[in-house]
């Protein structure tokens, strides 16, 4: 009789998704800006303090977009690691901006099943449905033309501003993250508007 009960599944797939992707996202964008910043703008800090701004930089741009360092000072590394955090942003349940971690998780999916060549996309053990996995990939494609487009017309209008700025200011508009390298305050009328 015991062997015949079974333990329920306490979370759903999209759950499954969500932590686990999270947790991936959370601990190496840790790693990798405390690699990159703890010689930088890092520097002079205690190593329990490199640590814990390590992991505020990594989760704050997929949320809050508070800053502790001044993100002008980070090297062009954490600035592309930020960018990309920042762009994926939260869960879709939340209040969080960017792609959503769901997109981004079965959109990466899809990608290596494709790779391995495999006509399943699975996680945990489960198949996504093609419904879901097809709005994965116009919310993740959508979302690039929608950046690539805006980060276009402020080139042209901003000639003299570095790309870089302009990508993260895009990027963290896109994202609601409100992040800025600092040239908000040099921004057009016209740039201001597109970035709202």
């Amino acid at each position: 009789h015991f062997a015949s009960m079974s333990i329920p599944n306490l979370y759903d797939l999209n759950t499954k998704i969500v932590l686990r992707t999270t947790a991936l996202l959370i601990v190496s964008g840790t790693l990798l800006i405390g690699f990159f910043e703890w010689n930088n703008t890092f520097d002079g800090m205690m190593p329990h303090e490199k640590i814990v701004q390590a992991f505020f930089n990594a989760v704050s741009p997929r949320t809050a977009g508070f800053i502790s360092v001044n993100l002008g000072n980070m090297c062009i590394q954490s600035i592309i690691i930020y960018t990309i955090l920042m762009w994926i942003g939260g869960a879709s349940q939340s209040t969080a901006g960017g792609v959503k971690v769901n997109a981004f998780a079965v959109a990466f999916l899809n990608i290596r099943a494709i790779i391995r060549g495999s006509t399943r996309v699975e996680f945990a053990g489960r198949e996504l449905s093609l419904d879901s996995i097809r709005r994965a990939n116009v919310a993740v494609f959508s979302s690039m033309f929608v950046l690539l487009a805006f980060v276009f017309a402020i080139t042209i209008i901003e000639p003299n501003l570095p790309l870089k700025a302009i990508v993260f200011e895009c990027v963290s508009a896109f994202g609601t993250v409100g992040s800025s390298l600092g040239i908000t305050s040099e921004l057009k009328d016209a740039s201001k508007v597109l970035i709202v």
